[in-house]
């Protein structure tokens, strides 16, 4: 395994090098390539894709559910380009290219002397939600899922606290997350994925499904304000985060407030999932073990 490992990290590293010396419209296309690669070669994620999105849209053709998990495939292709130009990439470059709705609402609510969770899903090129508020100089902490390539994990965080991220571990999430709180900084968490046993039952597009409630554990806990934030692509290369309307619960909110505060941000991830639908990451099984 730990060679094929390697072999695999030398692959990206080719990769990575290729996508900084090729001109900006390769770029592009390979991101293309790369999705029509997941789509085409990897058929049992693209049946999960299309029957995700035919039970989220009953009323789409085979045919429509298929199309749009290609372009699905070809997001999440443009996205790891992109992602992995955050090596190289001018500031002043990305800062141009990612616009922030809604700037002020953050802002305000750091005022007020407690800390931020910030609410996203899977939606858009994410990683570049917390890179581009981490380089507008906010004070920013995200969970960081361990891969199981440690060669790629170490990379990939590389990249990350390059551009001014700081890690917390996800064995280490629920102390670090509280520290992080305590200190009136920034988490960023997406809540979007299938939680299994551990998760909170709450309705995503017309059906039960498990979803992960720290958000709102932590929000109870500490006093944290809840603003909800979406990085929506508008383009090869250009995004626009839109920043919502906070959500505070009080430390003393009962089981069922909590279960409501859940809901609305599902819900609320679901209204910006549905305006965009190929940018969500549908090839993952949320659905699982719903009801």
């Amino acid at each position: 395994m730990g060679g094929i490992n390697i072999f695999l990290y030398l692959l990206y590293q080719i990769f990575s090098f290729t996508i900084r010396i090729i001109p900006d419209r390769l770029r592009y296309l390979i991101g293309i390539a790369l999705g029509n690669l997941v789509f085409y070669g990897i058929k049992k994620r693209r049946e999960i894709g299309i029957n995700n999105l035919k039970m989220a849209f009953p009323e789409l053709s085979d045919q429509a559910a298929r199309e749009l998990t290609k372009k699905s495939c070809h997001h999440l292709g443009l996205s790891l380009v992109e992602f992995t130009m955050l090596s190289h990439v001018k500031k002043e470059d990305l800062l141009n290219n990612i616009h922030i709705e809604n700037k002020d609402i953050l802002d305000q609510a750091l005022t007020g002397g407690q800390g931020i969770i910030i609410y996203t899903a899977h939606f858009g090129n994410w990683e570049l939600l917390g890179v581009d508020l981490a380089l507008q100089g906010y004070s920013l902490h995200v969970l960081a899922q361990t891969q199981n390539n440690p060669y790629f994990n170490d990379r990939i965080n590389q990249i990350r606290e390059l551009a001014g991220m700081r890690l917390i571990p996800l064995g280490m999430s629920v102390r670090g997350a509280f520290k992080v709180l305590k200190n009136r900084e920034i988490l960023c968490i997406a809540g979007d994925q299938n939680a299994g046993t551990m998760g909170w039952s709450v309705n995503f597009f017309g059906r039960t499904t498990p979803t992960y409630p720290g958000a709102v554990q932590l929000a109870v806990r500490t006093g944290a304000v809840i603003v909800p934030a979406y990085i929506i692509r508008e383009g090869w290369r250009c995004h626009r985060i839109k920043i919502y309307q906070p959500y505070a619960i009080k430390k003393s909110a009962t089981e069922k407030e909590q279960h409501q505060l859940l809901q609305e941000l599902t819900s609320l991830s679901e209204e910006v999932i549905r305006e965009y639908p190929e940018q969500w990451l549908w090839l993952h099984r949320r659905w699982k073990n719903s009801g």
